[in-house]
C-alpha cells in the first residue's frame, strides 16, 4: 500500500519551510510527546545530509505536529534535539493538535513547518542560492492497521529502512 504524498521545500536566511500533503486510507495520531515514536502514527520525514556525508539530521513528525529531530551519523546512536529547540519549529496541521486513535477512513490532511537554521545543532548551516545538500521524504505509518514506507528515492535495502544516506538525493537551493 502506497498513499497519495507531495511535499514542497522552501527556504529563506532565517528557515527551512517543507509542506507535505497526504492522502491515505486511514490515520492515526497518539504520540503526544517531543522525541517519542512519531513514525507509529500517520508520519512524514525530512532527513537531510548537508556536507552529503555519512552525517545527517532526522526531522519525523506525525499529522498533528508532533516532532522528533536528531543528528546522526550512519550506525551510530542518534543526539536529540533539545525541547527547547523542537519548540522553535513552527508547525500548522489541517487536523489540529489533538491526539486521536486510528481512523480507519481515506483521509486527507496537510501539514506545514517552518525549521530555523540554528535548529541544525551540529551544524552552522548558512543557505545560500547554490549550495547543494543530499535529503530525503518519506511518509510512514509503522503501527497503523496497514503498515506502509514511501520515499522520494528508492532505498534498496532488504526490508524498510530510512537511515541509509548512501540512497539520499540531490539538493540544490536556488
Amino acid at each position: 500500500y502506497k498513499p497519495d504524498v507531495s511535499v514542497q521545500i522552501a527556504w529563506n536566511e532565517n528557515e527551512l519551510f517543507l509542506r507535505y500533503q497526504v492522502n491515505e486510507q486511514s490515520v492515526k495520531a497518539e504520540i503526544t510527546k517531543s522525541i517519542g515514536s512519531v513514525w507509529t502514527d500517520s508520519c512524514v520525514e525530512f532527513f537531510l545530509s548537508p556536507d552529503g556525508n555519512d552525517e545527517y539530521y532526522n526531522l519525523e513528525m506525525n499529522c498533528i505536529g508532533t516532532v522528533l529531530l536528531g543528528f546522526r551519523k550512519k550506525g551510530e546512536p542518534a543526539i536529540h534535539a533539545t525541547e527547547d529547540q523542537i519548540s522553535t519549529i513552527r508547525r500548522i496541521s489541517s487536523l489540529g493538535y489533538s491526539p486521536f486513535p486510528e481512523r480507519k477512513e481515506q483521509t486527507g490532511w496537510k501539514i506545514t513547518v517552518a525549521i530555523p537554521w540554528n535548529v541544525f545543532f551540529n551544524h552552522s548551516l548558512k543557505p545560500m542560492s547554490g549550495r547543494k545538500m543530499r535529503g530525503n521524504f518519506y511518509k510512514c505509518g509503522d503501527g497503523l492497521s496497514v503498515p506502509h514506507f514511501v520515499s522520494w528515492t528508492k532505498i534498496k535495502t532488504p526490508g524498510p529502512s530510512f537511515h541509509v544516506p548512501e540512497f539520499f538525493g540531490g539538493l540544490e537551493f536556488e
